[in-house]
């Protein structure tokens, strides 16, 4: 019997629905609180630096990826996932409620302790993340079968961008514009709030789902056993080893990322509610896109789409650049070129999110399946303390450079991702 064989279609329905629901709230959490811009902007306006800016993708990337060879051993050796998902949303939920308190009463406690609370409780919530995100894909493998994954992380993403774009953007934009009821760090204290009701929510219907048991449970393999097994993984599948590779180069490509609301609010002299629009634009292009790529990927095969939705990623940096030579045509102009980059960029970021995510569940035998995907994500959680790099580059050679050093790393990755080939049907 294979892995979904054993539960009944009503239940399949019922756990395909909560997963979707599951991610669609959750991705308008992800919006409200937006890392690259809405968080960006609270750093800076509490007197952090361009340096403490970069750790924000840092502390993202490493905190969901780095734990995962951690207790990927350990995880694959349960016959059910959901007890761990379960737990570690937990503690996400209280880790993001301390943000909450932490902006509202960020006036009356000194800007170091707001700055180093907020970070800390945000590192906090993505370290467990990095846990629930193990056992959750996990347990997709074992409730969406293999034909219907593209399709299934394709709605859940479409109905969180039309959430983002209708709810999540109008709702930053309004809460940081000169219009909004609240001052500063109330405004700010209620966008922590809005995600926290978000995440509760969509977390909350994901534990309801019905697991059933892994059909084959291999032995515990420990830390140490994990990592000595790991040279002869990558040594020993092609696939999984080029993809690494392709992703991690695609990271680096984004290493510009959190300075882009920076640079347009700093340099360019846009005001801060611009963080709306352009939240509001990735969402509404990531609504219109996914569920195109997930049929696409289903028919097309991940790898063709992962080739294709990291081509667009070059595209951004490249108008970041070109910004300034537009602006001298006038505020319109320049917000309308913006907003066009930040069209790109979602179709490009939700595009390969889901070729990656179903192409290494599928390169990834079933019965190692966490340890397999607990390696990769360590591996993308070194190469995502780039962004710190690119933290040094804005400071030290200016904005330009940084943004063409991120299309170049996009453009790495295309090349390599040539050599990808897709995994036999399973």
């Amino acid at each position: 019997m294979n892995e979904h064989g054993n539960l009944p279609p009503a239940v399949m329905r019922a756990n395909y629905f909560r997963g979707v629901v599951n991610g669609a709230v959750f991705t308008l959490g992800e919006a409200v609180s937006n890392p690259g811009l809405v968080l960006s902007l609270l750093i800076r306006q509490l007197g952090g630096s361009l340096t403490l800016v970069s750790l924000i993708p840092v502390i993202q990337s490493t905190g969901y990826l780095l734990p995962q060879l951690l207790v990927g051993g350990y995880v694959q050796v349960l016959p059910h996932k959901l007890p761990i998902y379960r737990t570690f949303a937990a503690l996400r939920i209280a880790a993001q409620f301390a943000v909450v308190l932490a902006c509202y009463f960020s006036t009356d406690i000194s800007p170091t302790w707001a700055l180093g609370t907020i970070l800390f409780c945000y590192a906090l919530f993505n370290l467990g993340g990095g846990v629930t995100t193990l056992s959750f894909q996990d347990i997709v493998a074992k409730i969406v079968p293999p034909t219907k994954r593209g399709r299934f992380f394709g709605t859940r993403q479409f109905y969180g961008g039309l959430l983002a774009f209708a709810v999540g953007g109008p709702f930053v934009r309004w809460m940081l514009s000169d219009a909004s009821p609240l001052t500063f760090p109330s405004n700010f204290a209620l966008i922590s709030l809005v995600s926290l009701i978000c995440y509760a929510t969509g977390m909350l219907f994901f534990a309801r789902v019905t697991e059933p048991a892994a059909v084959q449970v291999i032995p515990r393999q420990g830390f140490l056993d994990a990592l000595r097994s790991a040279p002869a993984i990558l040594r020993g599948n092609r696939r999984y080893r080029n993809f690494i590779i392709v992703r991690l180069c695609l990271l680096i490509g984004r290493l510009a990322e959190p300075f882009a609301i920076i640079f347009v609010t700093e340099q360019l002299h846009l005001p801060k509610s611009i963080a709306g629009l352009l939240i509001a634009v990735s969402a509404v292009a990531a609504a219109s896109s996914n569920v195109l790529w997930g049929r696409l990927g289903d028919s097309r095969g991940m790898v063709w789409l992962l080739r294709v939705t990291g081509s667009l990623a070059i595209i951004p940096p490249l108008m970041l650049f070109g910004a300034p030579y537009v602006a001298v045509l006038g505020s319109y102009v320049l917000v309308a070129w913006l907003l066009v980059s930040s069209l790109v960029g979602g179709i490009s970021a939700d595009g390969v999110g889901i070729a990656s995510m179903t192409f290494l569940l599928e390169v990834s035998p079933p019965e190692q399946r966490p340890l397999y995907m607990g390696l990769a994500n360590t591996l993308l959680g070194v190469g995502a303390v780039v962004p710190v790099v690119g933290g040094i580059l804005v400071s030290q050679a200016g904005y330009p450079v940084t943004f063409i050093v991120a299309a170049v790393w996009s453009t790495v990755a295309l090349t390599i991702s040539g050599s990808l080939r897709a995994p036999q049907s399973n």
